[in-house]
């Protein structure tokens, strides 16, 4: 079983609770979320999914995979979709957002709560 961290925050700065749960759906492996310019077309987006798609069924080895997903909304939907179509269980973390202020400032801390299927 492998675990599929597709975001742009690694694993290793993770709290203990997201690397246990996380642990549960098998080997953490991280996998860097590709940069999305702005002007990118939807071609684009569908041209970087299937690429992106490849590159974690190649990491996956056929075993059982689950992706961790997060990043920009649009190469997510098409890469979701297409991980699914596969059988391949896709998640997103959940977190609650805990806002104080320090020194007149807003400073927001987030904390994990669960991963949450897609």
């Amino acid at each position: 079983m492998t675990f599929i961290n597709f975001s742009n925050h690694p694993s290793s700065g993770w709290g203990d609770e997201q690397k246990a749960q996380a642990g549960q759906y098998g080997q953490v492996v991280d996998l860097p979320f590709p940069a999305v310019a702005p002007a990118a077309t939807t071609s684009d987006i569908e041209r970087l999914a299937r690429a992106s798609v490849a590159h974690i069924l190649d990491m996956g080895g056929g075993s059982d995979i689950t992706v961790h997903i997060m990043g920009e909304m649009t190469l997510v939907y098409h890469i979701v979709r297409r991980l699914k179509r596969r059988g391949v269980r896709c998640v997103a973390s959940t977190t609650e957002r805990v806002v104080t202020e320090v020194d007149g400032k807003k400073v927001s801390e987030f904390h994990f709560v669960q991963f949450r299927e897609y």
